[in-house]
Order: structure tokens, then C-alpha cells, then sequence
């Protein structure tokens, strides 16, 4: 539809000028993010990608709130959010050392924390017993990470799963603790033949979520919150997680 005439053009003029203020008043969310695929991927020039990334969009847009997702280190930024009211962190695995600590807004996918090791070796897993003495590798900064330390099993971090998947291939390392999600993700993506790769030993089922400063204002967080539930009950989350999962 065109903006031809004076009277037109001026009613374009104040739908825009209205557009502009309303977008300038929307509460615009700081989202910190780690690489995380397939939850969280970077790109050139800044750019994301991945479930995560695609899920808080669609939320945010029907939140009617603004987001920005500014760099800093997860760590730095885990302590951030606990300051500032408009800001979150995705994706978050849910867990009781972190519970008290943060506004638990969206439910992103449920997963499972597990020991992966490599089928050609004779290795069997039944307890956290037969863990301790491997060689144990786990991401950079991960939850993962911290239940290892948690329950004394000594790991070496990694920056990338992609490293990950290749120490576990060549023999490096004997396990590779990990969400599954994550694990079956990147094996698929370096085209490791899935069979050479399994669960060997489940940690524990945990959610990955858009977790928020407990600062947060009430109203903005129940607006996020319906969001998600919105995304889940329409579908949107499930068809998000399949595009990159299936």
C-alpha cells in the first residue's frame, strides 16, 4: 500500500513515528549466550544461530520485548546476569547448585548429561566408579563440567565438541561427557558413523533453559514465561528442534 497524497502520507508518518516509539519502549533483553551447538551457534560478524538462539527470538517476539545478545565470557557473564535486571542466559542447564540463583523463565528442550564412549574399545560403564582413572574430556565452562568437579572426576576441558568427537575417535580419550543432544548433534555433523559412538552411562536428566536475573520484573518474566508455553503448545518449539535434531 503506497503513502500518495498529503493526508496519506502524513497518516504513514505518524504509523511509523508510532512504531518507532513503541519499539524505543519495549524492554530490550541482554542475552548472553556460549557455543553450544546445535543450541548455540556462532557465526561471522556476530551472527547466531541454533536452537537456542531461534527459540528466545520467537519468545522475545511474542513477548513483545527487544533482545540483544552482547559477547562476554560465560563465566563473567553467569555473575552479570545475577546483577542486572533485564538480562539472561541461554542455554542453561537447570541444577541444584544454580536453582536459587536465577529466574528459570523458558524450558528450551529436556536432555540428559552422559558419559559417550567409543564402541571399538572394551569399555563398560556402570558406575561412577569405573569413570575415575579414564581419560575424561568435557566442554570449556560447561555444566557438565561442573558435575564432574562436583563429584571429583578429573577431566580435561575442551573448547569445541568437534575436538571432543575426534579425541574420542582416535583413542585420546577413553570418555567424552557431554548432553546427548550435543553428542548426536556433532556426531552427525562431522559424519562419524553413529555406531561407533554410545551412551555409555547417564549422569542425570537435566532442562536446558532461558535462565534470568532474579532482579528481573515480575511482569517481564510471566510475559516470557507465557511465551515459551505459547511456542510449546503451538508447536513452533518442537518444529525449531527438529529442523536441526532429525
Amino acid at each position: 500500500m503506497g503513502c500518495g497524497g498529503r493526508g496519506m502520507r502524513l497518516g504513514c508518518l505518524l504509523g511509523l513515528w508510532s512504531m518507532t516509539v513503541l519499539a524505543a519502549e519495549a524492554p530490550v533483553l541482554s542475552v548472553y549466550s556460549v557455543e553450544y551447538p546445535p543450541l548455540v551457534m556462532k557465526g561471522d560478524a556476530g551472527r547466531s544461530s541454533g536452537i537456542a538462539v531461534e527459540v528466545i527470538a520467537q519468545a522475545a517476539l511474542l513477548a513483545g520485548l527487544g533482545v540483544r545478545m552482547p559477547e562476554m565470557p560465560w563465566k563473567r557473564a553467569q555473575l552479570q546476569v545475577q546483577q542486572d535486571a533485564d538480562s539472561c542466559l541461554i542455554p542453561f542447564t537447570r541444577s541444584p547448585e544454580r536453582e536459587k540463583l536465577y529466574r528459570w523463565v523458558g524450558l528450551v528442550l529436556e536432555s540428559n548429561q552422559s558419559f559417550f564412549i567409543n564402541t571399538h574399545r572394551s569399555l563398560v560403564l556402570n558406575t561412577l566408579d569405573d569413570v575415575r582413572g579414564k581419560r575424561v574430556v568435557a566442554l570449556l565452562g560447561s555444566s557438565v563440567a561442573d558435575y564432574l568437579r562436583k563429584n571429583n572426576i578429573p577431566f580435561s576441558v575442551l573448547p569445541t565438541p568437534e575436538e571432543a568427537e575426534r579425541e574420542l575417535a582416535a583413542g585420546v580419550a577413553d570418555i567424552w561427557a557431554v548432553h546427548d543432544v550435543v553428542a548426536a548433534y556433532t556426531i552427525k555433523q562431522v559424519g562419524a558413523p553413529a555406531g561407533n559412538f554410545r551412551e555409555g552411562l547417564r549422569m542425570q536428566s537435566t532442562g536446558i533453559y532461558l535462565a534470568c536475573s532474579l532482579k528481573m520484573p515480575d511482569a517481564t518474566a510471566l510475559k516470557l514465561s507465557r511465551a515459551f508455553q505459547q511456542l510449546r503448545e503451538n508447536g513452533k518449539l518442537e518444529k525449531i528442534v527438529a529442523k536441526y535434531l532429525k
